[in-house]
């Protein structure tokens, strides 16, 4: 039996409501790496409390809720158990998503996000105003949650980068300067799937300092160098193709400006860029394009201004910039590649 519209708006308005409570259960499950404790054997509540000494009351009903979302998996013996998407909560496995998760719904963003409504009253500036500096000055002052950070870019750029190296021909992209480009996830794959290139990633010393690793694993160590610095400063020269990956969308106009004019004084005209980035659609409507509008609010709340942004906004700051929009490539990822020659 179908429900009354009425029932059905109140359905959708409370699932929406409750997505606190799903985003903090996945979160303590994550915090208590109970997916690492369940790899041996399934346990049941008591086991498990003994093993990350929390309360197996609590602990157990927290564990059923995220048996209903299909994280876990429950018997009828009242064992928990792995099962595929709880498999990602591991620490030990490649590409795991449990840093992601402490990143996405940890304190940080639970206490920057409370104050949603103060943001927007205030039209920008929720991360400073919580914490009392910009998010990246916090990251700077505090060591493990910048940690948490890196770890969680690095698994979402794990995830990202089969698709986005299939969704572009890099046969012909000579040297590769890839901007902002964290530990390397992006470039290493661009260079493994095209043995003819070479690259350079840019980005903070203490970032790209952890780099070697990925290159290691991805066999490119021969092809790809690091070069620390500011990309609000200057940007490394000498490339055919420059790469960047959810960069601008940490920033305001004038920001994101400022960063796409120091990396066009550093290209020769006929280089390319490339930028990959979500595509905010021109109207809000129902459907699978939620995730970027909410996106564009974890921009809101936490960056200095950033934002996600349509294909026209793109244009306008890559013509601002003597940049021209060639086309826009979609991808199975979230992203796009927004391809951009230097004029």
């Amino acid at each position: 039996m179908s429900l009354h519209p009425r029932a059905q708006a109140a359905a959708a308005l409370r699932q929406i409501a409750y997505g606190l409570r799903e985003s903090q259960a996945l979160y303590v499950a994550a915090q208590l790496k109970v997916a690492d404790h369940l790899v041996d054997r399934p346990l049941n509540a008591e086991e498990l409390s003994n093993v990350t000494e929390v309360d197996a009351a609590a602990l157990g009903r927290v564990m059923r809720a995220l048996c209903s979302l299909d994280v876990f998996a429950e018997s009828s013996t009242g064992k928990f158990s792995l099962n595929s998407t709880a498999e990602l909560l591991r620490s030990d496995v490649p590409a795991s998503y449990r840093n992601a998760v402490l990143f996405s719904v940890g304190e940080v963003r639970w206490r920057c996000w409370s104050d949603l409504l103060g943001t927007v009253r205030a039209g920008r500036g929720g991360a400073e105003r919580t914490l009392g500096m910009s998010l990246f000055d916090f990251y700077a002052a505090h060591p493990e949650e910048s940690r948490i950070h890196d770890q969680a870019m690095r698994a979402t750029s794990a995830a990202q980068a089969a698709a986005l190296v299939g969704a572009f021909d890099f046969s012909q992209a000579g040297v590769v300067i890839d901007v902002g480009g964290g530990t390397g996830e992006l470039l290493a794959a661009v260079l493994a799937a095209n043995s003819l290139l070479r690259g350079t990633l840019f980005d903070l010393p203490h970032v790209v300092a952890h780099a070697q690793s990925v290159f290691i694993d991805s066999g490119v160590t021969d092809r790809a160098q690091t070069v620390g610095g500011s990309f609000f400063e200057s940007i490394p020269s000498g490339g055919n193709t420059y790469l960047m990956k959810t960069v601008i969308h940490d920033w305001d106009d004038a920001r994101g400006t400022a960063i796409l004019a120091n990396c066009r004084r550093a290209m020769t005209a006929g280089s390319k860029l490339l930028i990959f980035e979500r595509e905010l659609p021109e109207i809000g409507a129902p459907g699978k394009t939620a995730e970027a509008f909410l996106l564009d609010l974890e921009m809101l709340v936490m960056t200095p201004g950033g934002r996600e942004r349509t294909r026209s906004e793109f244009a306008g700051l890559l013509s601002d910039t003597q940049f021209k929009l060639v086309r826009v490539v979609p991808t199975s990822s979230p992203l796009s590649i927004f391809e951009a020659d230097a004029v």
